[in-house]
């Protein structure tokens, strides 16, 4: 069959009830002859793969020699980052304008007493004067937009974007053993594959990371920190991604407080005692980290590899250090350690069990997600692509306290 694109409808943001106009594009390798054995979604870290000629190596190598069909899937705002492969999109880089007005003041400040012969009518203009002055460096802000408007969400809408890619796969008569899903990642793309096994408990056969974090890095949902560097001569654009969350005023539905926080963890407990009880086949997880992770704590990692082995879940972690970099596998001691994606698939994934049993959708899963001022709820209808996802406030015991001190 080879590869073949699809595209569907967005999942919509339930969070700040915003509909997503633009389409989830999934690119799929399906190994030619017999059923496949099973289906993995590769991940790739934040703003997608460097190399599109990459990706489509990477899928055909793992559909072929483990006769799985391999899926890509441009999950909300995985293509944030305009130096890297323009595979689902372009990208763009857009400075903002008080940013360019205060460097063209440094500028006068780092030229005093010379005589100014320059006329500016435009942004660009001033970018160009700027980079002229090649004696000094000129630091300006910027956002990432990617295409189609999307936002930085962290990780909520990726994975239910990946869950709807499965059911449709599903529908369109991919065939594979539903009962065999593998989510492979690193870093970013690896804490979105145990978003996904967060959210579809009973459909994802196993887990294989290396160096996802647990939780969410607070640079990547606030305009206020720089998430990423660009150098285009004497100028450096600090950049974040566009988002729409804000951390100034509680009580709104935008508000990045506590309830957001944890329903974006994978490593806190009472998520994962919730969700044992809508389990019936737990998940499998595979996991590699350097003991030097700067990006990502090693302490948090273990910390949720022993969560996971308290309620059950078959886990393996290996920690790694600077002894174990053999310059094939193991690159490097520092974040990824230069793991490829497809020797980190070749590792785990022949220790994984294949093991029977139904996807949530045809279980009908209900699943609860209690937070302090908030509980979230996924529930999975038979034959839908899209999971419904609600967020709502807390009412009980705020409620009786209400109706008590009015009484």
């Amino acid at each position: 069959m080879g590869e073949t694109r699809f595209s569907i409808p967005a999942q919509p943001d339930f969070e700040l009830g915003v509909h997503r106009t633009n389409e989830v594009a999934i690119i799929a390798e399906v190994p030619e002859g017999q059923k496949a054995d099973g289906l993995v979604f590769i991940i790739p870290g934040m703003g997608g793969e460097k190399d599109a000629s990459y990706s489509t190596m990477l899928r055909r190598y793992i559909a072929s020699k483990h006769n799985l069909v391999a899926v890509s899937v441009d999950g909300h705002c995985n293509t944030c980052r305009p130096l890297r492969s323009q595979e689902f999109g372009a990208v763009t880089l857009d400075i903002e304008k008080d940013s360019i007005i205060a460097a063209l003041g440094q500028y006068v400040a780092n030229n005093l007493g010379r005589a100014f012969d320059f006329k500016v009518e435009t942004h660009n203009d001033v970018l160009a004067l700027l980079q002229s002055d090649t004696a000094h460096q000129y630091e300006l802000k910027a956002h990432f937009t990617p295409p189609g408007n999307q936002y930085q969400n962290f990780g909520v809408l990726a994975a239910l974007d990946h869950i709807a890619a499965l059911h449709h796969l599903i529908d369109k008569g991919v065939e594979f053993d539903q009962s065999n899903v593998v989510c492979l990642g690193t870093s970013h793309g690896g804490y979105i594959a145990h978003m996904i096994a967060k959210f579809a408990p009973n459909s994802i056969n196993a887990v294989i990371d290396a160096s996802a974090y647990t939780e969410t890095i607070t640079k990547f949902v606030d305009n206020g920190f720089c998430e990423g560097s660009i150098s285009d001569g004497n100028l450096v654009y600090g950049c974040s991604t566009i988002q729409k969350w804000q951390f100034i005023l509680p009580g709104r539905d935008d508000f990045f407080g506590p309830d957001r926080a944890l329903i974006r963890d994978v490593a806190y407990r009472e998520h994962f005692e919730e969700n044992m009880a809508a389990t019936v086949r737990p998940c499998q997880f595979r996991m590699i980290h350097s003991e030097q992770d700067i990006v990502s704590p090693p302490l948090l990692k273990r910390t949720q590899a022993m969560l996971l082995q308290a309620l059950s879940y078959d886990v393996r972690l290996d920690m790694v250090g600077p002894d174990a970099i053999d310059g094939k596998f193991i690159k490097s001691a520092d974040h990824g350690m230069g793991i490829a994606l497809n020797l980190l698939f070749d590792h785990f994934y022949p220790t994984i069990e294949r093991r029977a049993g139904k996807i949530d959708r045809e279980l009908g899963t209900k699943l609860t997600f209690t937070c302090p001022k908030r509980t979230y709820a996924m529930d999975y209808d038979r034959g839908s692509v899209h999971v419904t996802a609600d967020c709502s406030p807390r009412m009980g015991e705020g409620a009786f306290a209400i109706e008590s001190l009015a009484s």
